[in-house]
């Protein structure tokens, strides 16, 4: 129960410095020559500029962090319950699939580029928290925790799926092997080093397969069994670890790495087919997707999820907060202005879906 209020605790704090860190990018990129994050370098090789860097290797840390904490929660946490775990999988899957439709569906119809429905799909985890605190909702904290998890995950797959399709198969083995070494260490020892090395041999392996490094990352998380022979929980000591790292500098880095350019914002492009069409989907499409997902689980299953109805609505407006995979999807499908379209979007979805949930977390039966 500590590491989970701890969880939530860094998770929630490190929210607050997100939105500043985003402006402070927008801000300086404005004024500020941001050519040397793309600036290409090489060692060996290896050819690189720090934005892919960042986006390729370095947020790899914050995907095994939520690898580590779905271990946690299924070991010790609110997935204890396996139909709990399948109830907050068919949200998740419902809240990614809804939006992502609508989008396709509406930019199909209307003539437009379909491209851009993955930025619909993921939930920020720490933003989630963060309102779940000032809500006073910790009931919902276990249950919103494993489906926000499922939902990264979920969007980290689609990634994998979408856009690294030539996979190169010895490099795949030696992925496999690095797996296999991981999981022995983590059940045969108790040493966090040989497991953090392992790992990052495994992140830049990974990166060579032609799978995508995020789902790597998780996958390595997944794999950290409890070594209770030895009377201790490695998963909560490597989160310990691992916690403050992404909270408080892989994911602010990546945001602000992310936002620091020169943005083409003008008036007219608040009114943008783009942006309107990601901001309308999202605070639609994604309560939507995650409260009928929740209500279809819960009558296949019949089980008690220790909430209501109305909650369910609330819990699905918190999932309309999305911020880091949103930004990785914007970067993958679009470039120039399209891309900067795209990320205003999902800057102005922010505080739109956080309106959203704290009034639908006010009202009263």
């Amino acid at each position: 129960m500590k590491t989970f209020l701890r969880i939530i605790k860094d998770e929630t704090f490190s929210a607050y410095i997100l939105i500043p860190i985003a402006f402070l990018a927008i801000l300086l990129g404005a004024h500020v020559d941001s050519h040397f994050l793309v600036q290409t370098h090489q060692i060996g090789n290896w050819h690189f500029n720090l934005r892919e860097l960042t986006l390729d290797y370095m947020i790899g840390f914050f995907f095994y962090n939520i690898g580590l904490q779905l271990r946690f929660e299924l070991a010790e946490g609110a997935l204890q319950n396996r139909r709990i775990l399948v109830v907050s999988s068919i949200a998740a899957l419902l809240g990614m699939f809804v939006p992502a439709m609508t989008f396709f569906l509406f930019n199909r119809i209307s003539g437009t580029a379909t491209t851009g429905w993955g930025i619909t799909m993921a939930t920020d985890l720490p933003l989630v928290l963060a309102l779940l605190v000032v809500l006073k909702k910790s009931h919902l904290k276990g249950f919103v925790l494993a489906l926000a998890t499922i939902d990264d995950i979920g969007s980290i797959i689609v990634l994998s799926i979408l856009y690294k399709a030539h996979l190169h198969l010895a490099y795949i083995l030696v992925l496999i092997a690095l797996l296999a070494i991981y999981f022995l260490i983590s059940y045969l020892t108790t040493s966090k080093v040989l497991l953090f090395v392992t790992f990052i041999v495994g992140l830049a392996v990974g990166h060579q397969t032609g799978i995508q490094t995020s789902l790597v990352a998780v996958l390595f998380g997944i794999l950290t069994f409890n070594n209770q022979k030895k009377g201790m929980d490695l998963h909560e000591n490597l989160l310990a670890l691992v916690e403050p790292f992404t909270a408080f500098f892989v994911v602010p880095v990546f945001v602000f790495v992310s936002l620091f350019r020169r943005f083409d914002f003008s008036a007219t492009s608040l009114g943008s087919r783009l942006v309107l069409s990601l901001i309308i989907v999202r605070l639609v499409g994604k309560p939507l997707g995650i409260f009928l997902g929740i209500q279809i689980g819960r009558a296949l299953l019949k089980v008690k999820l220790g909430f209501t109805t109305r909650e369910s609505l609330f819990i699905g407006a918190l999932g309309t907060l999305g911020l880091s995979v949103s930004l990785i999807f914007a970067q993958s499908d679009f470039t120039g202005a399209q891309q900067d379209l795209a990320i205003l979007g999902i800057l102005l979805t922010i505080p739109a879906g956080a309106l959203l949930a704290l009034g639908v977390g006010r009202v009263r039966r």
